[in-house]
């Protein structure tokens, strides 16, 4: 399995704390089934991105000789959790926070309220610019759970979707778990991921949490959103 959503990478964002944290994250999610991790630290800061860049490429290295040394297979990739405002029409060169320096690029909105108006516009920049946004976990928006048509807008614009798996076994509530499903069954969102924040609750643990999924999220889905399709995008090939 390939698992396209993580803030496994430690002391740069609100996910692992420390690199003893990020080894024992990789450790689990290796023996749960995943062969790719892609670690994607939140952006937030436009005017900071090489100070960004820096911090998360070194971070890698040092992960990655750990890993090594440890014999630890799991192969990492760099990307980055992109946080969409006004900010990024005034915003510099983004190519190095795309995924595995594809065209892909992981993308989250804020989870509370926000004037949606802007909201299209913000992915059509991205397009412009060459880029194949992916929205992070649509089922946890409260503007998706107001107004459900404003995910046909995003759909019909090209964006492609990454559901968590935490929200389909139901640890985010009932509505992001309904909408969740919805997504992933009717075949809208094109990614499963963990966004795996820490070694407790949001783990990277892919097997364990597989035993939990409703009925309706079979074997074909699972192997489309955790394998065929991940490999296709760190491939840059279309979805």
């Amino acid at each position: 399995m390939i698992d396209i959503h993580s803030h496994v990478l430690f002391d740069i964002d609100d996910g692992a704390e420390d690199l003893d944290t990020s080894v024992d994250m990789c450790i689990d999610a290796y023996e749960n089934g995943c062969r790719t991790l892609i670690l994607t630290p939140h952006f937030i800061d436009y005017k900071s991105l090489h100070y960004f860049l820096d911090e998360r490429n070194e971070r890698i290295q040092i992960l990655r000789r750990v890993l090594s040394a440890e014999k630890i297979r799991l192969e990492i990739l760099a990307g980055a959790e992109l946080f969409l405002s006004d900010k990024i029409f005034k915003a510099p060169d983004l190519n190095d926070l795309t995924i595995n320096g594809t065209r892909y690029m992981l993308c989250e909105m804020p989870l509370g309220p926000f004037n949606t108006r802007h909201m299209t516009r913000w992915f059509e920049e991205l397009f412009d610019r060459g880029y194949t946004p992916i929205l992070a976990h649509p089922e946890r928006y409260y503007e998706f759970h107001q107004d459900y048509s404003l995910v046909d807008d995003l759909i019909n614009l090209g964006v492609l979707f990454q559901v968590n798996l935490d929200s389909l076994i139901g640890a985010n509530g009932p509505e992001a778990q309904g909408m969740g499903i919805d997504m992933v069954y009717r075949g809208f969102a094109q990614f499963i991921a963990s966004d795996a924040h820490d070694l407790i609750y949001r783990h990277t643990r892919l097997l364990e949490k597989l035993d939990y999924l409703p009925d309706e999220i079979d074997e074909n889905i699972i192997e489309k959103c955790l394998k065929t399709n991940p490999e296709k995008l760190i491939k840059n090939q279309p979805i």
